[in-house]
């Protein structure tokens, strides 16, 4: 049977539960805003010519979406300290360091590739706007190309794709040694992370596809409402013990 130590619970339990359960809905503010604005995320792969002209009309609605995911990606590490502090046992407390390092990584490389669309490609949008000729569109065009991929590469394949399915992975490896979570929760994060991990196969040429991207995104949202709920569970467990 799965515990988690009361002490640990009663002091933070319901921190972790409440900042996770906000890390797994936060996704759905820039989901449903850049979503109706842009058509985010299939709009990651529009041309300079779409995306561009697009990005001036929306540009309100734009920045709203990316800072609200801008927040959602800092969040991250944050709810998975939390929550590694929050659940006991030997193994977690080794895996420690590499489990926020990761995540720390992911943070940092999400923020990178968030910041493109906050102040480079506006800047690109409005001289695509004031462009008098074709050649100095298509310098634009491949300005943007160039920015987008670099900063695609490095916050959705690197800081989502690996450093935070890396991060997750190792929370539920340490969480099963430890049985400090149930073992259907440990499992689902593994096969949430499992599935992101999957879809870095986009560095070695193989294209991963918009289900297994979709599939993977969603479990591991679900995953921290998931432990969140299940937190708040044993929180209020513990303290009706006392």
């Amino acid at each position: 049977m799965s515990t988690v130590d009361s002490g640990s619970v009663r002091s933070s339990g319901r921190l972790a539960a409440s900042i996770s359960l906000i890390q797994g809905l936060l996704l759905f503010v820039p989901l449903v805003v850049l979503g109706a604005a842009i058509e985010w995320p299939a709009s990651l792969d529009d041309p300079a010519a779409i995306a561009l002209p697009r990005l001036l009309e929306e540009e309100g609605a734009v920045r709203f979406g990316y800072i609200a995911y801008l927040i959602y990606s800092i969040l991250f590490v944050i709810t998975i300290t939390l929550l590694a502090k929050c659940v006991s046992g030997s193994a977690m407390r080794a895996f420690m360091s590499l489990i926020l390092g990761f995540a720390l990584i992911s943070t940092m490389a999400r923020t990178i590739g968030i910041i493109r669309w906050l102040d480079p490609m506006p800047q690109l949008a409005k001289s695509w706007e004031l462009a008098a000729t074709e050649e100095e569109r298509y310098a634009i065009s491949v300005n943007f190309d160039v920015l987008n991929s670099y900063g695609g590469t490095i916050g959705e394949v690197l800081g989502v794709s690996i450093f935070a399915a890396i991060s997750i992975l190792l929370f539920c490896i340490a969480a099963i040694k430890d049985r400090s979570l149930p073992t259907w929760l440990s499992g689902f994060g593994l096969i949430a992370a499992t599935a992101v991990l999957a879809t870095a196969s986009t560095l070695a040429g193989v294209d991963a596809g918009d289900f297994l991207i979709t599939f993977g995104t969603t479990m591991v949202q679900l995953w921290f409402l998931a432990i969140g709920f299940w937190l708040l569970y044993w929180s209020k467990k513990s303290t009706e013990k006392v």
